[in-house]
């Protein structure tokens, strides 16, 4: 499909600064893919430390943001052997869907439900791929991550209660308790 070429195009562009284009570059499949593949859970996912789709739109622009997910999608489309793929007017409403609607999610959520979609998980695709069906599985992986970062949050609330909070051991609020009478003391001596 001749998008994917358009798309690499794109990115070697004489208006993008050197920076830029290295960014771009590190997202290319052959150098994002291994990083995506070692990957297994919703959670690592969102460990990674990947710029946003609208971070990188705001970077380098809207064309380019979309190009490189086109690269992907082109990708799939190539992986997926398909009797009825996306076409190429698809694969560019997805990549316009994609980073006007999920402008929150990364490069690694994007290649990761991607491949997620390679192995199966979203279900059959019956031969042929469409525009809802790529959108659905980006509304099913962004529901997931929303309820998995909450629940990494409050992880992490429970972790700074149970170490500063009601949930501290006795030893640690008898610690406190002589605290907050030395100083009390301290006070009061200091006063005189």
């Amino acid at each position: 499909m001749d998008t994917n070429n358009k798309s690499l195009q794109t990115f070697s562009d004489n208006s993008l600064t050197q920076e830029q284009t290295q960014a771009l570059t590190n997202y290319l499949p052959e150098n994002f893919i291994p990083k995506v593949k070692a990957i297994k859970t919703v959670k690592q996912a969102l460990e990674q430390r990947t710029s946003s789709l609208a971070k990188i739109k705001k970077n380098v622009g809207t064309v380019r943001t979309e190009a490189l997910i086109k690269v992907y999608l082109v990708r799939l489309n190539d992986l997926l052997d398909l009797k009825k793929p996306l076409s190429e007017e698809a694969i560019n409403e997805i990549a316009n869907i994609l980073t006007t609607d999920y402008y929150s999610l990364t490069m690694t959520d994007i290649v990761f439900v991607l491949q997620q979609a390679v192995k199966g998980k979203y279900g059959e695709m019956f031969e042929s791929l469409n525009i809802p069906k790529v959108i659905k599985w980006f509304e099913i992986y962004f529901n997931e991550r929303c309820n998995t970062a909450e629940q990494m949050s409050q992880d992490e609330k429970n972790k700074h209660n149970s170490l500063f909070g009601r949930e501290r051991s006795s030893e640690a609020v008898n610690e406190q308790r002589e605290f907050s009478k030395q100083y009390t003391i301290n006070k009061l001596i200091n006063r005189k």
